[in-house]
């Protein structure tokens, strides 16, 4: 008895005139939104969120206690235990140290990001066309504009004395 492929077809129990059981795919061979979904629930989540899962078991018990945020050790091994997917996602944000790296326990920390001004990049114009503040002066000009300025006081002071001295009537006291 020899099969030909017209036959095979015809008595197959899912071709289109059989009979429609759950094990035939139940649309007479048209993909569904369940089938879809089975890739999801049963694939590559499925591996994604096992695989976060036990990062995270391992990443909370060898994470230092002093370094561990928000609740004790115990506390975050038990989270991550109990409450898979979520548990996992706290303690990735809440409970792990902070700016520490990425493998489990990593307790060497990350530099945190730095804002970099527009001033301090490379890119950023030299300012060539501002004008140079001037030079400073030598010490010996300083010195001689402030015994200068100080001269000045003290004639002004003596002034004043006399001034007031004169007002008053009385000739001034000489020294």
């Amino acid at each position: 008895m020899v099969a030909t492929p017209g036959a095979i077809r015809e008595a197959s129990p899912c071709s289109p005139g059989g009979p429609q059981g759950s094990w035939c795919g139940g649309s007479g061979g048209r993909r569904t939104l369940g089938e879809s979904v089975f890739l999801l629930d049963f694939g590559v989540v499925s591996i994604v969120l096992l695989a976060l899962w036990v990062y995270c078991i391992f990443d909370v018990i060898a994470t230092d206690d002093s370094l561990v945020r928000n609740l004790p050790k115990g506390m975050w091994l038990l989270i991550v235990i109990f409450l898979p997917d979520i548990g996992s996602l706290a303690w990735l944000l809440l409970g792990r140290p902070m700016y520490a790296g990425w493998r489990p326990g990593d307790t060497t920390p990350r530099p945190p990001r730095r804002v970099i001004g527009p001033e301090d990049r490379d890119d950023f114009p030299s300012g060539r066309n501002r004008p140079l503040p001037p030079p400073p002066r030598p010490l010996e000009s300083r010195e001689n504009e402030l015994a200068a300025w100080e001269e000045q006081l003290r004639r002004r002071e003596e002034e004043l004395k006399r001034r007031e001295q004169g007002e008053t009537g009385e000739p001034p006291a000489e020294s």
